[in-house]
């Protein structure tokens, strides 16, 4: 065969390869994603990654020598993936062929009804890996890469449909959107009740109602609160998924039966220790409250409270609420922990509408309210609270309740 031949049949060859390989990555990669939306951050072995991906082991440890470059490429992907499908709104919107799209609001509808329905498992490992980067002080960057790229495609997007909106109200959008799922994904609420929530026609209150179980019993003995402290700093450290009554109790100190003579199932722990951190948070903003003046709050005291409540939040209770959260994000994994979940959303879904109601807001402008509070939240948890995030709390908030101050 001639040299030029044998050159030309390498290089078929070598295409060919270069292309079985990145197929292979892509469903190794794709797996990853399954794996992070249905078994969190803990569940990411390499093992469960390869089943999910339908090939060897092997294979997934060549192509990704550890579990940080797996969720670094599964990370890249979901964000390689939200950008281009912008793009291309954004090219449907120049060429007036998304009339349904008419301001900033139906784009956070739209967006997080996808969250919650065809995206859903991208979504969840969406939001399994921002928990982590709050985790991992090396994710920061990550987190803010995200938000960088977000905050821009958001503005370009935003500013055709509303020019007169800015960089802020992108960032406020995003940040809704992120509240909204959140909040809305524990529920696993049919497509049809999540679009009716979301566009503000229904109330959520009777769907977290009919979820809501009854709080459990905070543990009463000594044994049992260090039990729950040490769930909470798995919770914290690894997600809920990373639970179990072994690294509990190697956490507590303890034998390995010892959490189970306290709580007969794991998710019984993962619940008790979820409404913990709940009533802790509870009773923080009861004390911020506690120096108010008594009865209703006009618009620019709630905001003034609302925003001191939040940065308290962001800067001294970060890890707890990262625990918190993570436990939202199991509740939409494992459906023995929604009730609890939809019991401490339900009280404060109830305790903002009776903080809006004075100022004429309805069930709707209270979802929102909340959402923008977590979603802002989840933001500086994973990206960092830095002085500009702070100092757009409460312009966010007045802006949510349309208000001047």
């Amino acid at each position: 065969m001639p040299p030029r031949h044998r050159a030309g049949l390498s290089m078929v060859r070598q295409r060919a390869e270069q292309q079985r390989t990145a197929v292979t990555r892509g469903k190794i990669v794709d797996g990853a994603i399954g794996v992070l939306a249905r078994q969190g951050i803990a569940g990411l072995t390499h093992r469960a990654v390869a089943q999910g991906a339908g090939v060897s082991l092997a294979a997934t440890t060549y192509h990704f020598a550890t579990k940080a470059d797996i969720l670094e490429a599964a990370s890249q992907r979901l964000l390689d993936g939200y950008l281009a499908a912008f793009d291309r709104l954004e090219a449907r919107i120049g060429a007036g062929g998304e009339t349904a799209l008419v301001t900033p609001e139906d784009l956070v509808v739209r967006v997080a009804g996808n969250a919650l329905g065809r995206e859903r498992i991208r979504s969840l490992a969406w939001c399994e890996i921002i928990l982590h980067c709050a985790r991992d002080p090396a994710g920061r960057a990550v987190a803010q890469g995200w938000y960088q790229a977000l905050d821009g495609i958001w503005a370009r997007i935003g500013a055709r449909l509303d020019p007169a909106a800015g960089p802020d109200d992108a960032r406020q959008a995003i940040d809704l959107v992120v509240g909204l799922t959140f909040l809305l994904h524990p529920l696993a609420l049919a497509p049809e009740v999540a679009a009716a929530i979301l566009s503000g026609a229904r109330d959520p209150a009777g769907d977290l109602a009919a979820l809501a179980g009854d709080m459990p019993a905070p543990a009463a003995s000594a044994a049992g609160q260090q039990v729950i402290a040490a769930t909470i700093a798995v919770l914290i450290d690894d997600g809920a998924a990373g639970v179990t009554f072994r690294s509990v109790a190697e956490r507590a100190g303890l034998s390995r039966s010892g959490p189970a003579h306290h709580f007969a199932s794991v998710a019984r722990l993962v619940e008790v220790a979820q409404l913990t951190l709940f009533q802790n948070a509870k009773a923080r903003y009861r004390a911020a409250l506690a120096g108010s003046t008594a009865g209703p709050l006009a618009a620019g005291p709630l905001l003034d409270l609302t925003a001191a409540v939040f940065v308290r939040e962001a800067l001294e209770h970060a890890r707890e609420n990262t625990g918190h959260y993570s436990a939202w994000v199991s509740a939409a994994q494992t459906p023995a922990l929604r009730p609890v979940v939809a019991a401490a959303e339900l009280d404060q879904h109830r305790a903002w509408c009776r903080r809006l109601a004075p100022l004429g807001a309805g069930p709707a402008t209270a979802l929102r309210f909340q959402a923008l509070f977590v979603g802002m939240l989840i933001r500086a948890l994973a990206a960092g609270a830095d002085p500009g995030l702070l100092a757009r709390v409460r312009p966010a908030f007045a802006r949510c309740l349309g208000s001047p101050d």
